[in-house]
């Protein structure tokens, strides 16, 4: 019989008994060690889903919220005031005329102080922001120039349905402008006026109108007289009056002053408000009739 080989450290069978063996699990079982790393593993993944699956939901979430922006003429988006800050919704103004009468001249000169002799014939209207400081706060203001339209929308649907006639109801005060060299204009603002109060409802016991002369600087050409045209629009229509000429700047800031304070707010009745327009008072040029 041949004896068991001896070793430094004792017998074999000690040797053999101090030794771990990893051989002991059966075929398919994992190893302790690697059965340590893929729980580790489990861990750290089910971790890293768990932070993907908070981010997502995070992306959706904000993907709902409805971002606040608004449009501005020559400028990018940006947080309106009306918005998140609590401002007021801006004061939307219509100007209405017949062709020809000068309505985008008057627009043109109160927001970039510019005044062209060609005449432009606008087929489309244009919408311009600018903004007004009242006794020390700013509000907003959105000037829709209308092209000469045959006649006021009845409705909401005809007022969506005519590309020229979109937002022309929900405006809060109306600029009617003619021509004081023209009878015709005059009678186009006359017909507008009736219809405007016949067909618009705003909600409110009268609807701030304010009807306008303009060119002015041709007064040898006038055919009604301006007392004429100012009794029958202050008493009789009971609308405001202002006559300007948008080719020398003359009340230009006037008559857009008076449709603010036609509106109806509370910071616009005083009589000597302060007002002060975006761009209006920059080179602002003055000539005596």
């Amino acid at each position: 019989m041949r004896a068991a080989p001896r070793t430094r450290g004792g017998c074999a069978c000690r040797t053999a008994a101090a030794v771990p063996t990893w051989n002991t699990h059966a075929p398919g079982d994992e190893q302790p060690g690697k059965s340590r790393e893929k729980s580790v593993w489990h861990r750290l993944r089910g971790a890293c889903g768990s932070l993907l699956s908070t981010h997502g939901r995070a992306s959706h979430l904000r993907s709902r919220v409805p971002a606040v922006c608004e449009s501005r003429e020559g400028g990018g988006g940006h947080r309106g005031r009306g918005g998140s800050s609590g401002m007021p919704p801006p004061f939307r103004i219509a100007v209405l005329g017949a062709q020809g009468v000068g309505k985008s001249a008057i627009v043109q000169r109160f927001l970039h102080d510019d005044y062209s002799d060609a005449a432009v014939s606008s087929r489309t209207r244009r919408v311009h922001l600018s903004a007004a400081v009242l006794n020390g706060h700013v509000h907003d203001l959105q000037i829709t120039d209308y092209p000469a339209i045959s006649s006021f929308p009845g409705s909401s649907l005809q007022e969506w349905s005519d590309v020229c006639c979109r937002g022309i109801r929900s405006a809060h005060v109306y600029i009617l402008v003619y021509d004081i060299c023209c009878f015709d204009s005059f009678e186009y603002v006359k017909t507008m006026r009736q219809q405007i109060l016949e067909t618009r409802v705003m909600g409110a016991s009268e609807t701030p109108i304010l009807i306008v002369g303009n060119k002015r600087d041709l007064q040898r050409g006038r055919v009604i007289p301006r007392h004429n045209v100012s009794d029958l629009v202050r008493k009789s229509w009971k609308c405001g009056y202002v006559e300007c000429s948008a080719k020398f700047n003359w009340h230009i800031l006037l008559l857009f002053g008076e449709a603010l304070r036609s509106v109806g707010c509370v910071r616009c009745k005083h009589v000597h408000a302060t007002i002060r327009f975006q761009r209006a008072l920059r080179r602002e040029r003055c000539t005596l009739m």
